[in-house]
């Protein structure tokens, strides 16, 4: 028997790290500075997980360090509305590749 989560294994491991980013930005979203430990407790994600993100998101740009913990970037605060118009063109792009799979999968 085919293993149908190998198809979309990668996709998935994506996926958890970038709701995983998200979370710690929804978090910085409601209270900046935070440190590791806080995001941690409020978000329910392991502390290693928590500095491997905040380093991929520092990275990035969008948040920065400070004495108190992460805060979010300026560019990435005036930046609120592409990312949600990234998030909806990826979705978009999800449903396309799923109704394309499903009627290529599920034919008459």
């Amino acid at each position: 028997m085919v293993n149908s989560t190998s198809l979309f294994r990668e996709i998935r491991n994506d996926l958890e790290t970038v709701k995983r980013h998200i979370s710690i930005v929804q978090t910085l979203m409601n209270e900046q500075p935070v440190g590791i430990i806080k995001i941690s407790h409020e978000t329910g994600i392991p502390e290693h997980k928590i500095r491997y993100s905040l380093r991929v998101l520092e990275k990035e740009g969008l948040i920065l360090p400070s004495r108190e913990g992460a805060i979010l970037t300026p560019e990435f605060l005036e930046s609120k509305e592409s990312i949600i118009h990234e998030a909806q063109k990826l979705a978009e792009e999800m449903q396309e590749i799923y109704h394309n799979l499903r009627a290529s999968l599920i034919k008459k």
